[in-house]
């Protein structure tokens, strides 16, 4: 687990009037993510695709203070089963998004992030 990164702690970034937008994609054993806000990418991470990655996951997006968009590639049982994990908590907006359109997991965020 490990975030690659961050200009700040989510919680003190962005206001809370914000929203933050995230790529989440499930690349083998591995678990991508990328974050925008205000037009510009503010944070990657990649998490193990297990349990424990998942749960660090989700804590990470819990510590936002914000609204979140959240864009998952779906590409199998697995990312549609962490598609809906992701998108359980109240107040998150969640778009499925064909794999094989996505280059990148930062693709992802930007497609959230136009969604707005």
């Amino acid at each position: 687990m490990s975030i690659v990164k961050q200009e700040q702690e989510p919680p003190s970034y962005p206001s809370t009037e914000d929203t933050v937008c995230i790529g989440i994609a499930l690349v083998g054993e591995v678990i991508q993510i990328a974050a925008r806000a205000g037009g510009r990418e503010i944070g990657q991470g990649r998490f193990p695709a297990n349990s424990l990655g998942t749960a660090a996951l989700l804590n990470y997006l819990t510590d936002w203070q914000t609204p979140l968009r959240l864009a998952v590639a779906t590409a199998g049982a697995a990312a549609l089963g962490l598609a809906l994990t992701v998108g359980a908590p109240r107040g998150r907006e969640v778009f499925l998004v064909s794999a094989q359109s996505m280059h990148a997991v930062s693709d992802l965020a930007r497609y959230a992030e136009r969604a707005i």
